[in-house]
Formats: structure tokens, sequence, C-alpha cells
């Protein structure tokens, strides 16, 4: 009985601090939007900058973790916090390369059947679709800036906006192939410039 009213107490606590975090998220939400309406419906030029600024250029979700974290601390669970007792499969190894070829903005690397691809680095992840050519294709936001690409895998259970570690298993490839693709400010990065 006593061991119940322990857990009962613990998780009490965090689920009241997650409904806190949640809490926070919505009125943010909230605040921004009505910024925004105030901001757009006040004069058109200032409309004009910012459908510019913020409805077509890419969204560095980086530097926007950067600032919440300065200012409302990490949203992002540690694993000694999850109730759940989920455990994330995590390797640290390098990518394993048959072969390297450079195919357009990609590099289309020979890997062996369904290789097990992990994270090169951590970061949110911005995209999950088919990309032409590329096939099944997984962009990861890192913290750093930069986009790298994922394509012709077969993703686990990640979504859109899920934050990833490095290391953390993303899936498996199709065929033989991964195909990556680095990114910065739309400018391809080499592989061996960035690694």
């Amino acid at each position: 009985m006593k061991d119940s009213k322990f857990y009962n107490k613990i998780y009490g606590k965090k689920k009241e601090a997650s409904n806190k975090i949640w809490l926070s998220k919505l009125l943010l939400s909230i605040i921004f939007i009505l910024i925004s309406l105030i901001i757009t419906n006040l004069d058109s030029d200032l409309k004009d900058k910012y459908v510019s600024n913020v409805l077509e250029h890419n969204i560095s979700f980086s530097s926007i973790n950067k600032f919440y974290n300065k200012y409302f601390g990490s949203v992002i669970k540690d694993k000694e916090d999850d109730v759940s007792g989920e455990e994330v499969l995590t390797f640290n190894e390098e990518l394993a390369m048959l072969d390297k070829e450079e195919v357009s903005d990609s590099y289309k690397i020979n890997v062996g059947l369904e290789y097990v691809v992990s994270f090169l680095k951590s970061g949110i992840i911005v995209y999950v679709g088919e990309k032409d050519n590329l096939g099944n294709t997984v962009i990861v936001q890192g913290n750093d800036g930069v986009d790298i690409w994922y394509s012709n895998v077969i993703m686990n259970e990640y979504s859109l906006y899920d934050y990833v570690k490095e290391g953390d298993i993303l899936g498996i490839t199709k065929d033989e192939y991964l195909y990556l693709t680095i990114k910065k400010d739309g400018n391809s990065i080499s592989y061996d410039e960035y690694f």
C-alpha cells in the first residue's frame, strides 16, 4: 500500500508538470497568433514583410529550440523522466560505406541490404515523405541548423517534429543504397566537409 501511494505522489507531480508545459505551449501559441494578426492588420508594409519572413522561408527550429530553452527550460524529456519505460535503441558507429558516389545534391551510398541507419546528428524531424528520385525521405534539422536528408529508408516509429538524438535508430534501408543529402541555408555541403 505504501508503494502505490508513493507512486501516485510521484506520478501526480510529473503529470502536473506535464500539464504546465502543455499549458505554457498553448498560451505561447495563442500569443504568437494574436500578435501576428495585429501586425498583419495594422500596416500593409508590415504585412508584406511578415509574409516574406514567416511564410516563405524555412523555419529554423534549432534557433527556436535554443531561445525556448534559454528562457523557459527544456521541454524534451530525459530517459529518467520517462514513466512509460520505453527504451530508444541507439548505437554509436560510423556510417559503413561500401561505396559512395555523388548524385546531384546527394550521395548514393552502398551500405548493404537492410542496413540499420542511425541519426548522424541530433535535431528535429522537419519532413517525412517521398522525394523525387530519392524515395522515402526523412529530413532532420540539426541543432547547428544543418539539414540532413536520409532517403530510401523504412522509418521506425517517428513523427514530424520529433526530437531525435545522435545515434538513435532511424530505420533500415529499402535496398542496399542510402541517399544522404546535407544542406545548410539551401546550399549543399559535402559529406567530408561536414563530418
